[in-house]
């Protein structure tokens, strides 16, 4: 084994000279070409604005027409102060754990059924289905059915469970309807991208697991979940990013048409209200960039964590 590897060592961390120097200048004029425009758009339309609204947040600023005036860290303490923004940051980091438990939970115990069901083909799409449609309309209809009058309370009090009817968009009760409605309409998507990876999963595994009496729960963990971690792993960091950016679904659901209940606010709708949204704009652009600061920050935490804790040596079949 030493003496096959040694040399091919030795040329890959040899310097290119001659015609391998050469070679690798053609293929760099060769290909910069190509990546330079998209590069340039990247840098223009992504990379600049995210400095700029890093700048931003240092300022006190209400928009074109408005001169900056330097404050400082005054908008991050702000942020301390804030009771609201708490709210929204707690909801946000509950929307991040338990909405990703429950997601997840359903999305294991449907790779479990789908995997051996003949109609799992046409399953599939059908759980697809509420991820595709825009969430602004399943927000309004999930708010019109759920109303202290909607269709659920009606049904319930025509089979006589007239007890469990309730006001679902209390302030009390918001904020619970909308995490369970994010885990009906999210859970779709990732049972579809764990599927793909236990779709790559020899059957071998799992006839090898039956001969030696394993039941589902076991085949599950001993050989699904072990065998499809990478792709478990993207999934989790899907998760963290796509929640805390949660928008449209949480202002449609509560229907106002202006600012929603501080119960039911997460980080996005805040800075949205404290920016450009809402009836009346506060128009407080440096403040609402610190927020979009603290978000940034948060999800690089929250992915550099979850990476380092789902961290494993990759399995070959």
């Amino acid at each position: 084994m030493s003496v096959a590897t040694t040399p091919v060592r030795g040329r890959r961390n040899r310097p290119r000279t001659g015609a391998d120097g050469a070679l690798a200048r053609q293929q760099r004029r060769i290909y910069l070409p190509f990546i330079t425009p998209a590069l340039a758009i990247y840098l223009v339309l992504f990379v600049a604005p995210a400095f700029f609204g890093v700048y931003v947040s240092f300022q006190r600023w209400r928009g074109a027409g408005d001169q900056m005036k330097p404050v400082g860290l005054a908008n991050y303490r702000r942020l301390l102060d804030d009771d609201v923004f708490k709210t929204a940051f707690v909801n946000t980091i509950q929307i991040v754990l338990a909405c990703g438990a429950g997601i997840f939970l359903l999305a294991f115990a449907a790779t479990v059924l789908l995997r051996r069901m003949r109609a799992k083909k046409v399953l599939r799409p059908v759980l697809f289905f509420p991820y595709i449609v825009s969430p602004i309309a399943i927000g309004v209809a999930l708010g019109l059915l759920l109303a202290p009058d909607g269709l659920v309370n009606a049904l319930l009090r025509a089979v006589g469970l007239d007890g469990l009817a309730t006001n679902w968009l209390s302030p009390d009760n918001i904020f619970k309807t909308i995490m369970v409605g994010i885990v009906w309409v999210s859970a779709g998507f990732y049972v579809i991208l764990l599927m793909a990876g236990v779709d790559q999963i020899p059957a071998y595994y799992y006839e090898e697991s039956e001969l030696a009496g394993a039941n589902e729960f076991q085949k599950f963990r001993h050989v699904t979940l072990p065998m499809a971690w990478d792709v478990v792993s993207v999934a989790a960091v899907l998760w963290v990013i796509n929640s805390i950016r949660i928008f449209e679904f949480v202002y449609a659901f509560t229907g106002t048409g202006d600012a929603p209940p501080v119960s039911s606010r997460t980080l996005t709708i805040q800075q949205f209200l404290v920016s450009t949204g809402g009836r009346n704009p506060a128009y407080e652009l440096g403040y609402a960039c610190a927020m979009g600061v603290v978000m940034v920050v948060l999800i690089v935490l929250l992915v550099g964590l979850l990476r380092r804790l789902m961290r494993r040596d990759a399995i070959q079949f």
